[in-house]
């Protein structure tokens, strides 16, 4: 995606996956009509957009095109460099107050245009922003477009394209997760990287109960194909195969000449895309009151596996699918019912297809032309239950199955499970000394925290519901503060929690417990584990502990904020207080603070 187009756009963004970020499955564009006249905004209503972005140089430019969205029964994204991150690492607050200001009680609303395509270093600035927006705005939606799957470790400022998509969702936390990936190739060929992409997408997309966006390609340029309607019909039913909630066209009217024509072309004139599209954006309108309440619980192919994809397994309710290759998305509806949706992955052949059951069943296909069921034929051939039909090149479709008797289904979920991942981050401040007055030294803070830190490790390991790490290998390694951060982010952690003992700086030995974080999240981990540590320190050893609570930090802490995951950091005791600074010493003390500090992380991630 270009950032070049921002002021040209119209953009639809969609909701998908497990969660429902909207009632309506959401359609729409990238590049969208030119022009504020009702003409050219009736004209992307009639092509079966329902939300466009509006990225207009002015205030009232965008609020026109608003008028325009709301007249023609489509919402609008709103483009507006005051809700773009900037160099800034603070949240432009006063920006954001006058955008939400200008736009938020216009009934076209839709959301807010953030970024496209960021860098991972930007996560941080754009979670604040999103937050923000979230918490001034809670019914219109920030939304952030992320790189496709072929994008380098450098472009992504991550090691692997899953650490980069799950590290944005947990710094962000989006409301919707959006991407884009352009797989048709001018040479007749398809990026081989596809189906592992939405593999990808599908599978953080139920981690972090997020709905899923996928843009797709619709204009020729670089080495892209100039697609026709089977290649369109292709992309956006292999995403709805995998659970998305929503569809976006890689362009709608054609940006410059370095482009081929889009749905719309240089002159602002149909091309025969605008029908193609039209077809396929009002089939998926009325199939969208039945996928919008579908949840998607596994995801098999058939014929010539493609990479990182699982094969249709022979004991499923579904166990083949006869006459071609398919790709076959399963669901349970928020109703109780199984759902399948079975996409033709051929680009260019049609398929007459015999979908078989391994028991018998009723089944019944969701109309595309009136979104009402129709009974299915099936038909009994020797022990298998077989639904005869045909698909056209990248065809789709969406069926109900009902078992007709009382027998076992297998292979309808394929759960996906996800072992948390902590790092636990004992102080690196060696300099942190006392000595006494022959200078031996009495405490050092990087040596003693690193011994709490081993044995919370190993009480988290016992549990056995996580994998845990150490942000160092020994008690007297030195590390910065970069490369445990860094180490966190490539180990894909889920949580970094710092352990540390306080000082005063100054002739006061100070006293007390408070625990430090960044985010909503991190306040939640924050105050779980602050709340165990200074219940079991009062209730064992030192019932006169000064409990200070948990809060942010004054000071932007680094350990905080760019470990790519939430965090917090305990200060256990004063070092500094003789009193205070034996219990960090003693064996015993050790334990109960780590027991307490485990059983808090432990609630985090277990306790709903």
């Amino acid at each position: 995606m270009k950032e070049m187009l921002l002021s040209l756009m119209m953009i639809t963004v969609l909701s998908a996956g497990t969660a429902k970020a909207a009632e309506e499955f959401f359609i729409s564009h990238w590049c969208g009509p030119i022009g504020l006249t009702q003409e050219v905004f009736a004209e992307a209503a009639e092509a079966g957009f329902n939300v466009a972005m509006v990225g207009e140089s002015t205030v009232e430019g965008n609020i026109k095109a608003l008028d325009l969205c709301q007249a023609n029964g489509m919402k609008a994204l709103v483009g507006d460099i005051r809700t773009r991150p900037g160099n800034d690492r603070n949240t432009p607050t006063d920006n954001l107050d006058a955008a939400i200001k200008d736009y938020s009680n216009h009934p076209a609303l839709w959301g807010y245009h953030v970024i496209d395509e960021p860098h991972s270093s930007l996560f941080p600035r754009i979670a604040g922003i999103n937050q923000y927006l979230l918490e001034k705005d809670p019914k219109h939606t920030p939304y952030i477009n992320l790189f496709p799957n072929y994008a380098n470790s450098k472009t992504l400022g991550n090691a692997t394209y899953e650490q980069h998509v799950d590290e944005f969702c947990k710094v962000v936390k989006p409301k919707f997760l959006s991407y884009d990936h352009y797989a048709v190739m001018a040479d007749g060929s398809v990026r081989p990287e596809y189906f592992s992409n939405l593999e990808i997408i599908r599978r953080q997309s139920i981690k972090h109960s997020v709905p899923f966006n996928f843009i797709l390609l619709s204009v020729p340029h670089y080495s892209y194909k100039d697609v026709n309607e089977a290649d369109m019909r292709w992309q956006a039913f292999t995403a709805l195969a995998y659970g998305a909630r929503g569809l976006m066209y890689f362009t709608y009217t054609t940006p410059d000449s370095t482009y081929g024509p889009a749905i719309i072309d240089h002159q602002g004139k149909r091309t025969p895309k605008f029908e193609m599209v039209k077809r396929i954006n009002n089939e998926i309108k009325k199939l969208g009151p039945t996928l919008m309440k579908l949840n998607t619980v596994a995801v098999y192919h058939t014929g010539t596996l493609p990479t990182d994809c699982k094969a249709l397994p022979k004991d499923g309710l579904i166990c083949d699918a006869a006459g071609g290759e398919f790709v076959i998305g399963q669901f349970n509806s928020d109703d109780g019912f199984k759902y399948a949706m079975i996409v033709n992955r051929s680009l260019s052949r049609p398929a007459k297809a015999g979908i078989v059951f391994s028991q018998p069943v009723m089944a019944y296909e969701v109309s595309p032309k009136s979104g009402r069921e129709k009974v299915t034929n099936i038909s009994e051939q020797s022990g298998s239950w077989i639904w005869a039909t045909s698909f056209g090149p990248g065809e789709g479709k969406l069926i109900r199955i009902e078992t007709t008797k009382n027998l076992p289904v297998k292979s309808w979920e394929d759960k996906i499970t996800f072992r948390p991942r902590v790092m636990l981050n004992p102080s690196n401040q060696f300099a942190n000394q006392i000595f006494d007055k022959d200078k031996n030294e009495l405490y050092n803070e990087g040596m003693n925290m690193y011994l709490i830190a081993e044995k919370v490790q190993k009480i988290l390991q016992a549990d056995g519901r996580m994998d845990v790490f150490m942000s160092r290998n020994t008690q007297t390694q030195r590390t910065s503060l970069r490369e445990e951060t860094n180490l966190t982010r490539a180990l894909g952690c889920d949580v970094l929690y710092a352990l540390h003992s306080d000082a005063t700086g100054t002739e006061a030995p100070g006293g007390g417990s408070w625990t430090f974080y960044h985010g909503e999240d991190g306040k939640r981990l924050a105050g779980l584990v602050q709340t165990e540590l200074a219940g079991a320190i009062k209730s064992t050893f030192y019932p006169e502990l000064k409990d200070l609570g948990y809060r942010t930090h004054w000071y932007r802490l680094w350990v905080l904020h760019e470990g790519g995951c939430q965090a917090a950091l305990t200060e256990f005791l004063f070092h500094t207080n003789p009193k205070e600074r034996e219990m960090l010493k003693d064996p015993k003390s050790q334990d109960i603070m780590a027991q307490a500090v485990a059983k808090g992380i432990i609630r985090y991630f277990f306790e709903k």
